[in-house]
């Protein structure tokens, strides 16, 4: 018999109602470093994998099993959905087995094809690279395993949550295109493969679009592992042979706290402005730097990812129809006043809307 996978999470009895519409953590109170869990390929057969549970909220479901599969565990975007979907599990009556792929989409694969192979109720994809699940996710949709992404959009999911990147990366843009004044050469720095980077650098593109005196010169692109050192680096070497760069667009967190790093070495914070999405604490200490290039952030709450995420596999389980993309809120930051260009969406119904449009009516 194989060995029982160490840091499976046990399930507790919560008596608690469901925690969607809870007021989820500050950001910068995002979930604590986890530990990293063992290959899943150690894992003992599902119902050896986790502690039964009595009882839970919704006895329909107390007792299945879901699955998380997390990309990485190396930032606490990543940290904060698993702490999520772990607390949301319990209140189920989940059995929860997860496995960490540290940044290795081909160890992900395997991971979700073990998921399969042990049987599991729901799976949930913690991010990665869409294109390189197709397989294994068609073979969930033939088994009629629901499966969830989180910020990773797919035909064969049966749902993803993600935050609005589409809202999130226009206005992230259209702060600093109003500090710079609409002017100056804009250097992207993202990572490959993944959904809600490519939509953020969409609408980059789309905020500069009708402002010809900005101009998007270069992109570079790397990996996840080690970030901040190696995108120090690349952004360094960059800005020593190309320093006419007045913006750098990071369309996530820890590329944004090595480009600043490397400007303030640079001695250039006071010509470059940085911009970035996901408020991980590194990336929130860096911004209060009194020096700091790093002006504006748009942050998550990945805890309400993960817990939104199990939600969807409930609903998924229960039969109910699924949306096929929903979003988490997302918050600006900048050390500028927001107030006089910003303007979060108002969500009413149309009953609402009518109140507030027509009082007199």
């Amino acid at each position: 018999m194989k060995k029982i996978l160490a840091l499976v999470l046990a399930m507790c009895m919560v008596f608690a109602l469901c925690a969607c519409g809870s007021k989820a953590a500050p950001v910068e109170e995002a979930a604590p470093a986890v530990e990293e869990a063992a290959p899943v390929e150690e894992a003992a057969p599902v119902e050896e994998a986790v502690v039964e549970v009595a009882q839970a909220v919704d006895g329909e479901l107390a007792g299945k099993t879901i699955a998380l599969s997390s990309q990485h565990l190396g930032n606490q975007f990543n940290q904060g959905v698993l702490a999520g979907v772990t607390e949301q599990a319990k209140k189920y009556g989940f059995k929860l087995v997860t496995a960490n792929a540290q940044s290795d989409t081909a160890q992900q694969v395997a991971d979700l094809e073990n998921f399969v192979q042990m049987g599991v109720d729901a799976i949930i994809i913690g991010g990665g690279e869409g294109a390189a699940f197709e397989n294994v996710m068609k073979t969930m949709d033939e088994k009629g395993i629901p499966c969830i992404t989180v910020d990773m959009a797919s035909a064969y999911a049966d749902a993803n949550i993600t935050s609005d990147n589409f809202n999130g990366g226009e206005q992230a843009c259209l702060a600093i295109k109003n500090m710079i004044g609409a002017k100056g050469n804009i250097l992207i720095l993202t990572t490959p493969g993944w959904t809600s980077l490519e939509i953020r650098d969409t609408m980059l593109e789309s905020v500069v679009a009708f402002s010809p005196e900005m101009k998007i010169v270069d992109t570079i692109s790397i990996g996840t592992e080690d970030a901040v050192n190696n995108y120090n680096k690349e952004v360094k070497a960059y800005l020593q042979g190309n320093p006419d760069i007045q913006w750098i667009f990071t369309d996530w967190g820890l590329a944004a706290v090595g480009a600043a790093q490397a400007v303030r070495e640079l001695g250039m914070q006071n010509d470059i402005v940085i911009s970035t999405v996901d408020a991980d604490q590194v990336v929130l200490e860096e911004m209060k730097l009194d020096d700091s290039p790093l002006k504006v952030c748009v942050g998550q709450y990945p805890d309400k990812l993960g817990s939104g995420a199990v939600d969807l596999a409930a609903s998924a389980l229960k039969g109910e129809t699924l949306p096929t993309e929903a979003y988490a809120p997302i918050i600006l930051m900048t050390k500028e006043n927001p107030n006089s260009w910003f303007s979060a969406p108002a969500i009413m119904t149309v009953d609402e809307a009518w109140d507030v449009l027509y009082p007199d009516a």
